[in-house]
C-alpha cells in the first residue's frame, strides 16, 4: 500500500482527504502543521501533498527542507494551494507538482498515481 504525508492545517481538509485517500487504498498520514516534517521524525511515505499555506512555517519552504534531504529528496512533493500563482513558486521550492483549490479529487489521484508510478 503506497503510503502518502499530507500537511494541511484546515481539519475539514484533512477529514477529507483522510477518507478519500483511504477509499483508493493508499496510507495516510496526516499533519496539521509541519513540525514532525521539519524535525524528520516520520516514517518516509511514497509521496508527500504539502497545503502551501500552513500555520507556522509556508508549505513551500516545507518542501524546500524536504528536497534538500538525503532522506526524502527523491519523494515527491505536490503543493495544494488557493493561489492562482502556485505553479511557478512551487517549482521554485523544487516541488515535483502542485495543484490549485479547489480541486477535483479525481485530478488529484491521476497526478498522485503519474508520480507515484515513476518511482
Amino acid at each position: 500500500m503506497k503510503q502518502i504525508i499530507i500537511a494541511d492545517d484546515d481539519p475539514a481538509i484533512r477529514e477529507v482527504f483522510n477518507i478519500l485517500l483511504k477509499k483508493h487504498g493508499y496510507g495516510t498520514t496526516i499533519y496539521s502543521d509541519a513540525e514532525v516534517l521539519m524535525g524528520n521524525d516520520f516514517e518516509l511515505p511514497d509521496l508527500f501533498i504539502l497545503d502551501k499555506q500552513l500555520s507556522g512555517i509556508d508549505g513551500l519552504e516545507v518542501c524546500r527542507f524536504l528536497k534538500m534531504q538525503e532522506s526524502t529528496k527523491n519523494i515527491p512533493v505536490i503543493i495544494i494551494s488557493a493561489s492562482s500563482f502556485i505553479g511557478e513558486s512551487a517549482k521554485e521550492a523544487g516541488a515535483d507538482d502542485f495543484m490549485e483549490k479547489p480541486f477535483k479529487m479525481k485530478t488529484l489521484l491521476e497526478l498522485m498515481e503519474r508520480h507515484l508510478n515513476k518511482n
